[in-house]
């Protein structure tokens, strides 16, 4: 391709001005316009071979920039393709009307853009040297090419005389409306006369000049009394002999088929062919016929545990068949149950009722799903040849909830809730789900992020008792004032604290009550020795200037690091291992005391015991709520009693109410006992009194 070839780009984005430079670079010398304005003065400097022209330019639309270069002798002759986002046939059509040879919409597939140019470039070439000579048999070939152009359109394409006589007409045209010719006929063979009041008033039109192109959508019919719908465009040419009318059709058929698959494509999930989030929120907003006091609509959330570590082990296309196979057995197993199915995330689905569920059926509908459920692990793992674990969460809904569109946050909830209880790979059933409460929530997360509210929190102290009954130390427990919150909870707090992030700062909080608090005893009693727990979460281990922030806050306040001791749940410990083994040990290194609470409940490996630098060992209040007999066995109570002695730890039992309970720790030689048996938690004030009380 000779180099002395030019090929203007005129767009306003930058990005695509570079992807079209580089891919037709090699076929001629670019120039760049980036505004109509600039486009049409660089078009009249360098009279470029191609134009590649985008529509909606700054300051004039390319309509414009058509319009200009067509009533301009010396640039009308350039071929100028349209390349534009907004692809619907009015801009199609009205491209093709004023001008451009061809229509582009974005994103352009460059090779075939690339091979579109070559051949124009070419045929152009070849144009060039055929207007040479005024030969009838190179005009012949010019029109053949011409043809030859339109018959690569899927649209029909005819041009006729101002009689309607059709002087030209494509491939296309003749195969939709099923002639062998069309050359030889009129217009109104295909076109019904009460359709055609432009042909009537030819010859107005062509004095006057004045055409407004026409666009409609009509029935047709085929040579075989077929009935077709097509959408239909004309407009007025003239030649340097006469004016032409130029008709482009468009099957509707065709396009409808393009809307199914693209609406397919956005109501089925690609990969599973279940029903997607988009079909989801669709089918939430509908309105479901009659409010009704007896009839709700079920919901069920499923997500598949440790998904991440799923793909991690066996890859992405052993997980995307997990996937297919999960949805085609819940398809298989729901074919008998008036619902659908959903995948709404990655590895997360959501089964909802078409039509109300009366009460009498709730229980019936419950037990199928749970049967499902358990068919569906059972099934699976054996198809992926390893167990596989799913958690999930059901209740009825109210027709108001699901019209808002609230049943898939609340089954989110719902499931957040149950995972927080450190549980999975079940099907629970939630018996009242409250929307309200879902609102809240998120009202909650939301003024978090803009800045928490440090005056409703407040700090308490639950005693923990020696084996002489002494109080030995406490542990710091956050309280929240919710009165402009209810029905949330402190535990749905500290929840949506550590979604938001927002718990590091209350843990900072936390820490700066305490050291407050030390600071007042030491004052009045200088040799205050008793050591304060203080719990750590997930989030806060992760904060980079955790222990770097604890430092400063222990020496403002002139409290020894010593005499703060950081609780960490086994839960936490075992699932994070690797993140938490260098933050204790900086911990410690900085003489703050380590527990572990909850312990026995994590199942985790128990090696990391002996690796860190831990202090005391919190027995779960589950495992103390079993000992009703002081002469009962309790293995795990004692088990984690004589493993704590063996490795040095002190050993606390948490949540004891009972005197049997006291009696049967102290009987162990469990070191210390938490619970109501001896204090609840108290107030500042309080813990204040009890501790100065013996200076007074």
């Amino acid at each position: 391709m000779s180099m002395e070839t030019k090929i203007l780009i005129v767009d306003d984005d930058p990005v695509i001005i570079l992807e079209l430079s580089t891919v037709l670079k090699s076929l001629g010398d670019i120039y760049v316009a980036n505004s109509g304005a600039s486009a049409i003065a660089t078009a009249r400097d360098i009279v470029p071979d191609i134009i590649l022209l985008d529509i909606g330019l700054p300051d004039v639309d390319g309509f414009d920039v058509l319009t200009e270069l067509s009533n301009n002798e010396q640039l009308k002759h350039i071929n100028v393709i349209v390349i534009t986002a907004h692809g619907e046939f009015d801009n199609h059509f009205k491209s093709l009307s004023r001008g451009a040879i061809d229509f582009i919409t974005k994103p352009v597939n460059e090779l075939l853009l690339e091979r579109k140019i070559r051949s124009m470039l070419m045929n152009r070439t070849h144009i060039a040297n055929t207007v040479k000579s005024t030969s009838q048999t190179q005009l012949e070939q010019l029109k053949e090419q011409f043809v030859h152009l339109l018959s690569m359109l899927t649209e029909a394409v005819m041009i006729t005389d101002v009689e309607g006589n059709i002087e030209l007409a494509n491939d296309y045209s003749k195969s939709l409306f099923g002639f062998d010719d069309l050359t030889n006929r009129n217009i109104k063979d295909i076109i019904p006369d009460d359709q055609l009041a432009h042909h009537q008033e030819a010859s107005t039109i062509t004095e006057q000049h004045d055409f407004t192109p026409i666009f409609k959508q009509m029935d047709l019919s085929k040579q075989n009394s077929q009935t077709i719908e097509v959408e239909v465009g004309v407009s007025l040419h003239k030649s340097e002999q006469d004016f032409h009318f130029l008709y482009v059709i468009r099957d509707q058929f065709e396009k409808k088929l393009t809307q199914a698959r693209l609406l397919k494509a956005a109501l089925y999930d690609s990969l599973t062919g279940v029903y997607s989030r988009e079909a989801l929120e669709l089918d939430l907003e509908k309105i479901y016929g009659k409010k009704s006091n007896r009839a709700s609509y079920l919901g069920c959330l499923l997500n598949i545990d440790r998904f991440n570590e799923l793909n991690a082990v066996y890859g992405h296309a052993h997980c995307n068949q997990l996937l297919v196979d999960v949805a085609t057995e819940l398809k298989h197993l729901m074919q008998n149950l008036p619902v659908r199915i959903y995948r709404v995330g990655g590895d997360i689905f959501i089964i909802k009722s078409i039509q109300p569920i009366e009460k009498v059926n709730y229980a019936n509908i419950k037990d199928t799903v749970q049967d499902a459920f358990s068919i569906l692990l059972e099934s699976v793992s054996q198809q992926l040849k390893h167990k596989l674990s799913i958690s999930a969460v059901m209740s009825f809904f109210e027709s108001d909830t699901v019209k808002n569109g609230a049943m898939l946050p609340m089954l989110e909830d719902a499931l957040k809730n149950y995972k927080q209880t450190g549980k999975s790979g079940e099907l629970i059933f939630v018996e009242n789900t409250n929307y309200g409460r879902t609102v809240k929530v998120a009202a909650l997360a939301q003024s978090m992020l803009s800045g928490l509210d440090f005056s409703s929190l407040s700090v308490v102290y639950q005693p923990k008792i020696n084996s002489v009954n002494q109080v030995d130390s406490a542990e710091a427990l956050l309280r929240w004032d919710n009165v402009n919150s209810a029905p949330l909870t402190l535990l749905d707090f500290i929840g949506v604290a550590e979604s938001t992030g927002v718990i590091v700062d209350v843990g900072y909080f936390v820490l700066e009550q305490v050291c407050e608090m030390l600071k007042v005893i030491r004052q009045r009693v200088p040799d205050f020795h008793k050591k304060i727990s203080v719990n750590l979460s997930i989030r806060q281990l992760a904060d980079t200037k955790l222990v770097e922030t604890f430092e400063a806050i222990c020496k403002q306040h002139n409290v020894p690091t010593h005499q703060i001791i950081f609780e960490v749940t086994e839960s936490v410990m075992a699932e994070n291992i690797n993140l938490l083994t260098s933050v204790i040990h900086a911990l410690k290194t900085a003489g703050f005391g380590i527990a572990i609470d909850d312990f026995g409940t994590g199942q985790s490996n128990l090696s990391y015991l002996s690796q860190l630098p831990i202090d005391e060992l919190k027995i779960d209040k589950s495992f103390i709520d079993k000992i009703n007999s002081e002469d009962g066995d309790y293995p795990i109570v004692d088990m984690v009693i004589s493993m704590a002695k063996a490795l040095k730890l002190k050993v606390v039992a948490e949540g004891v109410e009972t005197v049997t309970q006291a009696t049967y720790l102290r009987s162990k030689a469990c070191d210390l006992i938490q619970g109501y048996y001896f204090y609840k938690p108290l107030l500042l004030s309080d813990w204040l009194e009890l501790n100065l009380q013996s200076v007074k």
